[in-house]
């Protein structure tokens, strides 16, 4: 009867978890504002992001660079972090977040970038990074470029974990119980691993014996 309960709540248990989470799982618009800056300079309004559905992918993207195309090859010759602030306004809640990437991989993509947007479980955002589709070492110059962002927005889902297999335990559970009562389960292990609890005590007896009389030296 113990290890019957036990399974029922470990079924039930798995049900509720699963049932919880896609209740729980939302698809709220959101808003994310962007700002960056070229190493320690201060931030500046790049645009936004809106967000229609994180389910489908709906996106769409305003922005402006605010920076000129030399701008970008000091930094890249500086060797300067190009710094990236996502404000995300979601659910009446906002978060900020932080992401960096080197200034030289921006600048040889001539703007080419890829910010993706990270979701859980729940449909919440729960980060925002930057990065390029160059991801080598800087090879040297770039052509002047018109400094446009050519943005690619990416939405990734956080996924679910491994679910135990309940049903594979119960049906163990019943086969062993059906093979105990028909007196079937056979008992493989080694003679040491079914009798250890007398070998054990025997063995102490012999070393406390053997430790208490020592032979007497010989005259």
């Amino acid at each position: 009867m113990a290890r019957q309960s036990v399974v029922e709540y470990l079924l039930a248990f798995c049900l509720l978890i699963t049932g919880s989470l896609a209740e729980l799982e939302t698809d709220a618009s959101s808003v994310i504002y962007l700002s960056h800056s070229l190493g320690s300079r201060a931030l500046e309004s790049r645009g936004q992001i809106n967000v229609k559905s994180l389910k489908s992918g709906s996106v769409n993207i305003q922005q402006d660079s605010s920076y000129d195309w030399k701008n970008y090859r000091e930094a890249a010759e500086a060797n300067d972090f190009y710094h990236l602030e996502a404000l995300v306004k979601y659910n009446g809640i906002e978060r900020t977040f932080l992401t960096s990437t080197k200034a030289y991989l921006l600048f040889e993509s001539q703007l080419a970038d890829i910010i993706t947007i990270h979701v859980d479980l729940l449909g919440n955002i729960y980060g925002v990074s930057v990065a390029t589709p160059h991801n080598q070492q800087c090879a040297g110059d770039a052509p002047e470029f018109d400094p446009t962002f050519n943005t690619t927005v990416l939405i990734s889902y956080m996924e679910h974990g491994p679910i135990p297999d309940v049903a594979m335990f119960v049906q163990k559970v019943e086969q062993e119980k059906v093979a105990k009562e028909r007196g079937e389960t056979k008992d493989n292990r080694s003679f040491i691993a079914k009798y250890w609890m007398y070998i054990v005590p025997l063995v102490l007896v012999f070393m406390m014996s053997g430790a208490s009389n020592p032979e007497q030296p010989a005259r």
